[in-house]
């Protein structure tokens, strides 16, 4: 399943208010989910942060240890979990991103938290003063282009080095185009020409149109 882009892109400019997210409230379906994963998987669940707004869900970036009950695999990562996720069975990072992928609360957290990440790091202000406003996004100058280019490059580099500061993504050491187009208030098809282009210089991995993945050779450099 995946996340539909136009849903996500028709979000961009709605967030007018930026809210703290708040590490103290994990509570609900969301944090019984966590409290059985750790009984009968023996997992280590800590959330970072958590989103609310007015509804039953809450969505919670969370650090995620355990050993995959499918696979055998052992797992260190941050993800998403939202109250959704309470009919998910077994405890695999993966399988539970995917079975709220749908859900209104966790499209609305991640353009929240989008926002957030562009109002920090001022994206957005600095892109608009490289913008040629008589032409379109494909047409823009290079120095717009090559900053975008750069500056996406950076939040994966980020993701990698600080998944806890959460870059508005579903789960650490991926960012997926339709998101990275709300933080940047760009349309999913310039992104995925950045992703491309990224591709072509060997920072990400294979490029499948919709997840980008920092290749490990690109971070040691």
């Amino acid at each position: 399943m995946s996340i539909d882009e136009q849903e996500v892109f028709s979000l961009i400019h709605r967030a007018v208010a930026l809210h703290e997210l708040q590490p103290s409230r994990f509570t609900g379906r969301v944090a019984t989910w966590a409290e059985h994963a750790e009984r009968r998987y023996g997992d280590a669940i800590n959330p970072v942060m958590t989103y609310v707004e007015n509804g039953p869900h809450r969505v919670s970036w969370i650090y995620h240890e355990g050993v995959d009950w499918r696979s055998g695999e052992r797992f260190a990562v941050y993800h998403l979990v939202c109250d959704c996720i309470a009919g998910v069975e077994g405890n695999s990072p993966r399988e539970c991103v995917d079975s709220i992928l749908g859900c209104g609360a966790v499209l609305r957290a991640l353009q929240k938290r989008a926002a957030f990440v562009d109002h920090t790091y001022r994206t957005c202000e600095i892109l608009a003063a490289l913008r040629d406003p008589e032409t379109g996004d494909f047409e823009q100058p290079n120095t717009f282009h090559k900053f975008a280019v750069q500056t996406i490059a950076n939040v994966l580099e980020l993701d990698v080095r600080h998944p806890d500061e959460w870059p508005a993504n579903l789960i650490s050491g991926e960012h997926r185009v339709s998101v990275l187009s709300t933080l940047f208030q760009l349309h999913p098809e310039v992104v995925k020409w950045y992703g491309r282009m990224l591709e072509e210089s060997g920072v990400i991995e294979d490029f499948d149109g919709e997840i980008l993945k920092l290749r490990p050779e690109a971070l040691a450099a």
